[in-house]
């Protein structure tokens, strides 16, 4: 019998990586190959592989350099393109690949994915990337160049300076050490969390180096990606991080190719595993069984229009219990609302200011995706402008804008409510800025004639980012805060909404 398993490739400098390659009967080669590499184990797509050799394609899962099987050293997002182009060139040189590469991958693996594309375009004639993590500078920071504390802290507990993953260490470390992420300075947290971690500030010295839209050594451009011939399809969850990158993705590859390729949009109500594990509730959210997905299916479909160069595209997009497809996404227009000093929200601009304190020492909370946020809907530092009562079911879809009048040095954590029939004041999309304009993240929601909705603003979201400490205090080197006066000036700020309730049919 031929040896599928364990395999041995060398990378772009001669390290040996391992793969498993699941081929298809002898009789139907050459065929398509369906690659992935992962940091996460090979392991977990046994079952993924046998699947896609049963509908015909040879499936490829590789460890990348420095991870379980493969030797060498792992530095995340280094040696990716090169080892991802050595792969590449060694399964176009096998009897049963037909030529035609489909790139494939989740999380650090959809980085893989989109780095075999630019690097052999002619050879990958499809992505499918399931919410992708581009880059520490990227994945680690939200907009504005906050750290993603709680999130930069779990994946290094959990993943990095490691052969394999520990699935479980980060809640150990927090269970024992429940103030670990209240320490100052931020770059002690790693020597603090009693796991060797001595590569934990690398991410933080790469955004100082090159900010979150920088392009450190293996970025993925915009401009690759803009030239991408490929067909591509593009996967998040409205409760996942990472989703506005699988959004981005979705607008800008393949933008300066005429004919535009193929490409497919799926957003819904997931958090980072996409519902993958069947599951249907999010906090206090259930979207039904109706949000559940074949991904297998789905997945396979794809790969056939692609290389066979059928099919249309367009997006699927879950809202309010049902799935909807357009053509493209998103296609509403705006509605401007604007935030008024008595804290309601109005057609037209107001004048007057409204401010809060923020103190370091006593930070807005943050709370898991989902969750009912009426607990945190009387503190006093955060400014809130409500809408009336909606006089009819209204929709918003897209992605909503804010442009910010405001005085006091601090950050600007800018969310979309929505206060439920149960009383219950659940997140919508969320903006982070440090400075005057922010997107919020994607979103497609129903909201029921008679409830209300608002737009609030505070200056932290903690832990999920770093404090910001105050003015002239190093967010990440402090060690101790002060409380700052932040001001939303009413005249000069605006809220764009994509859609919504038009102006004066509210009550």
């Amino acid at each position: 019998m031929r040896a599928w398993a364990n395999q041995r490739v060398p990378g772009h400098d001669g390290t040996p990586l391992a793969l498993d390659v699941h081929l298809p009967e002898e009789s139907t080669w050459p065929v398509p190959a369906v690659v992935t590499r992962t940091a996460y184990g090979r392991t977990a797509h046994l079952a993924e592989g046998r699947a896609w050799r049963r509908a015909g394609f040879a499936f490829v899962a590789q460890d990348v350099r420095g991870r379980y099987d493969s030797e060498g050293t792992w530095t995340p997002y280094r040696d990716e393109r090169g080892d991802g182009a050595r792969l590449v060139d060694h399964l176009l040189a096998q009897p049963w690949c037909d030529g035609r590469v489909v790139a494939y991958g989740g999380s650090y693996a959809g980085y893989t994915a989109w780095a075999l594309a630019v690097e052999r375009p002619e050879a990958v004639r499809a992505v499918i990337s399931l919410g992708p993590s581009l880059g520490l500078h990227r994945t680690k920071f939200a907009p504005g160049g906050i750290l993603r504390l709680t999130e930069h802290v779990g994946w290094w507990l959990e993943r990095a300076d490691g052969r394999t993953s520990r699935p479980g260490l980060r809640e150990v470390v927090f269970t024992e050490n429940p103030d670990l992420l209240d320490h100052l300075p931020v770059v002690e947290i790693g020597d603090l969390s009693g796991v060797d971690l001595p590569h934990w500030n690398d991410a933080l010295d790469l955004h100082e180096e090159f900010g979150r839209d920088g392009t450190p050594p293996e970025a993925v451009t915009t401009a690759e990606l803009e030239d991408l011939t490929c067909a591509t399809f593009h996967a998040g969850g409205w409760y996942d991080l990472l989703t506005p990158e699988a959004v981005d993705l979705w607008r800008v590859t393949g933008s300066a190719v005429a004919p535009r390729p193929l490409r497919r949009l799926v957003l819904g109500p997931w958090e980072h595993d996409l519902g993958m594990d069947g599951g249907t509730t999010v906090g206090v959210l259930d979207h039904g069984p109706g949000s559940r997905r074949d991904w297998g299916s789905e997945f396979v479909a794809f790969a056939r229009d692609a290389l066979e160069g059928t099919g249309a595209s367009g997006a699927d997009v879950f809202r309010s219990g049902r799935w909807r497809r357009t053509p493209d996404w998103p296609t509403t227009g705006f509605v401007p609302w604007f935030p008024a000093a008595d804290g309601t929200l109005r057609p037209e601009p107001s004048v007057g200011d409204v401010g809060f304190r923020s103190d370091p020492h006593d930070p807005f909370p943050s709370l898991l995706a989902g969750q009912d946020r009426s607990a945190t809907s009387t503190r006093q530092d955060a400014v809130r402008f409500w809408s009336n009562p909606l006089v009819r079911d209204v929709v918003f879809d897209g992605l909503a804008e804010i442009d910010l009048d405001t005085a006091g040095e601090g950050d600007w954590i800018c969310r979309l409510l929505h206060e439920r029939s149960d009383g219950s004041l659940v997140e919508l999309a969320v903006a982070t800025t440090t400075a005057h304009e922010a997107t919020f993240t994607p979103m497609s929601c129903g909201l029921p004639a008679g409830t209300r909705w608002a737009l609030e603003i505070t200056g932290s979201d903690f832990p999920h980012l770093a404090r910001n400490l105050g003015p002239g205090v190093d967010r990440l080197r402090g060690e101790a805060g002060r409380p700052v006066e932040q001001v939303v000036r009413c005249a000069g700020t605006v809220l764009r909404v994509p859609a919504g309730e038009p102006a004066g049919e509210s009550r």
